[in-house]
Parts: C-alpha cells; sequence; structure tokens
C-alpha cells in the first residue's frame, strides 16, 4: 500500500449471473443488493458477466428480445439513483452462448445498455474487445476489467483498431495488462472477468454422486431420469476434457494457465468472478480468487477444498470494504426469504489483506 491511506473505507460490490432476475415483481437479490447503498459511503458494483439469459441480447425480431430487454429495464430502474461506480461486463451467455454469432449480441447489449444508461460508461470493455481495461476507482485501488468468454468464442473476435480494441494480439493483450499491474503496484488491485481461474463447482469438475447416476440434473435441477454407469460420461468428460465453458477445455485451460502466472507475481491481488451459481472464496498463492455468480441462479458447491475457505449454495453477493488504514474485508450476504432483514444474511467475513 502506499504511504497516504484513504481518509473514507470504500465498498465494493461483487454480483454475477443476474440475467434471470424476477420479471413480474421487485427481484429480492437486486432488492438486497440495493439495500446495501449508502450515499455517504463512496462504492461501486461490479455485475460479472452473464447479465442476459439465455441467450443474450438477440435481434428485435427474436422471440426472446422482450424478455431480455425487461431483464436489462430491470437492472436500470433499481441502479438508476446510484451514485457509486457501475461496471457490467460480458460472460458467455452475453455472447449467445459462444455461437458465431456472438459478437452480434454483445453489441447489442452494449448499444441497449448506452441508451439506458446515458453517458456513464458502464459495460466493458466496450465494442467486444478482449481488454485489459484500468479503472481507477481511487488513489488507492484499480480494477482491470476483462472479458474471459472472448478467449472462448467462436466466430468473429474483434481485435485491433479497426474494432476500437486497445491490443492487436493476444499476446498484447497480456502485456498491457502486465503493464497496468506494474503501473498500480502500490495499490490495491482487483482483476474482474467472467470466468474463474479456480473454482469448487461444476465448471471446476466438481460433481455429486447424483451427478453420476441423474446426469441430466447438471441441467436441470428436476430432470430426476436414473441412467447408472453410463451417466458417469457426461460428468467425467466435463471433469477431463470440458464443454467450452468448463476449466477443462483446451482453450480455457490456455487462458487459466496464462492468468494463473500474471496473477502470482502480484501478492494480495483479488480476481473477481461469476460464472458458477454460487458463493466461492479461495485463497491461493498470496492471491484472493472470488466467485459470485449467484445473482438469479443456484448450483451446488463442494464444501471440502484445499483452498476453499468459504462456499454456499445461496442468492447473495459478496462485498469488499477496503478500510482507510488499507485493510480488506469480505462478506459475503444471501437474501432473506423471510424478508425481515432487508440487507440479507451475513454468512460470512474474514479480514483477507
Amino acid at each position: 500500500m502506499t504511504e497516504h491511506q484513504p481518509k473514507v473505507p470504500f465498498e465494493l460490490f461483487l454480483i454475477g449471473d443476474t440475467g434471470d432476475i424476477s420479471l413480474a415483481r421487485p427481484d429480492p437479490v437486486l432488492q438486497t443488493l440495493c439495500s446495501h447503498f449508502d450515499t455517504d459511503q463512496p462504492s461501486g458494483v461490479i455485475f460479472l458477466g452473464d447479465n442476459i439469459y439465455p441467450r443474450g441480447m438477440p435481434p428485435i425480431s427474436n422471440i426472446l428480445r422482450k424478455n431480455a430487454e425487461r431483464t436489462l429495464n430491470q437492472h436500470y430502474e433499481i441502479l438508476k439513483n446510484y451514485n457509486g461506480k457501475l461496471i457490467f461486463i460480458a460472460g458467455n451467455h452475453d455472447w449467445n452462448k459462444g455461437r458465431k454469432d456472438g459478437y452480434d449480441y454483445i453489441i447489442r447489449q452494449e448499444q441497449y445498455m448506452r441508451q439506458l444508461f446515458g453517458d456513464r460508461e458502464v459495460f466493458l470493455p466496450a465494442n467486444g474487445c478482449p481488454g485489459p481495461v484500468e479503472i481507477n476507482l481511487n488513489e488507492h485501488l484499480t480494477i482491470v476489467a476483462i472479458d474471459t468468454q472472448w478467449w472462448l468464442q467462436t466466430g468473429l473476435r474483434p481485435i485491433g483498431k479497426q474494432y476500437g480494441c486497445g491490443v492487436s494480439t493476444e499476446e498484447e493483450f497480456f502485456e498491457k495488462l502486465v503493464e497496468i499491474l506494474d503501473r498500480n503496484k502500490g495499490k490495491h488491485l482487483l482483476v474482474a472477468g467472467h470466468h474463474p481461474v479456480y473454482s469448487y463447482a461444476i465448471h471446476g469438475g466438481k460433481f455429486k454422486l447424483k451427478h453420476h447416476i441423474f446426469p441430466l440434473t447438471l441441467y436441470d435441477e428436476d430432470a430426476w431420469i436414473p441412467l447408472p454407469g453410463i451417466g458417469s460420461l457426461l460428468p467425467l468428460y466435463r471433469k477431463f476434457l470440458g464443454a467450452r465453458e468448463d476449466i477443462a477445455h483446451p482453450r480455457y485451460r490456455r487462458l487459466r494457465k496464462k492468468l494463473k502466472e500474471i496473477l502470482a507475481e502480484y501478492p494480495g491481488l483479488i480476481y473477481a468472478a461469476g460464472h458458477e451459481h454460487n458463493l466461492q472464496y479461495i485463497s491461493k498463492q498470496n492471491n484472493h480468487f472470488i466467485v459470485s455468480g449467484s445473482g438469479s441462479k443456484v448450483k451446488y458447491v463442494v464444501q471440502d477444498g484445499k483452498h476453499l475457505r468459504y462456499g454456499i449454495k445461496a442468492k447473495g453477493f459478496f462485498k469488499l470494504r477496503f478500510e482507510a488504514d488499507g485493510c480488506v474485508y469480505l462478506s459475503a450476504w444471501v437474501i432473506d426469504t423471510t424478508r425481515k432483514l432487508p440487507k440479507g444474511k451475513l454468512v460470512y467475513e474474514e479480514q483477507i489483506i
């Protein structure tokens, strides 16, 4: 940390995968999030991707378009009076689940969010570019936004000046990431991307016995169709070969390997992701890995991972509090189904720095 500490604390909320929020009534997760906002408290919110389910922002003629617009409208309504820093990054669903026309979907989402939020540049990185984008929240905290889906995407992946991107090659992306991190070495650093570097849930190859016997429950919680024996093929495939959205997939592995190498050079760095529909805090090699992807869906997370400090299957979000003395506290908040606690339930808190 620098010699001159901030005079007031700063709070940063991390919430992901909010693309399936309630459209018929006020959404309980977003309401819980907003109850934490205080006009006297400097803060920021990062939405960690998958802002629209099931397939991002389709063309106007598509049957899913109206619901996609309503989803973003709901986000806007609850955030329009929020004066803190607001960042949305893209996830695989925003890129039309990795299909070849995903670039068109991401550009439509960005344009629609620009209509909603006006001059506030909230969708980063812009133009479907991979990033990295440097966001200096204050003299003691820098966020770096990256689009991890860009690395896994099929079809057009924009890069270079002709698309308005700040880098022209994949290698230049990593060089610029290192350059940003080096420039801000004396500060708190947080890199935000949709895909986790580590995970103790399904995308990380962690499965329960039920997934081997009832493998279709991986995709639908109610699909209790027993397929003993042959049913193990799907979890094993996801664990060792990987669908494109899994850590085991070759493209994902390549990105992850490089990120691990770079992040390890910056002790105390925080990496925040969504993607998994749960809350996880993982501490490894002097870095802090936060998975906050239960903004509208939940799926299981194991409870006994070697580097897993905390994991829960519940709708909610993480909050980072950067104190005036340089300490950083991480807390996990889940919705209170009784509605007696507007701020939700505090289920975990720890000083991480």
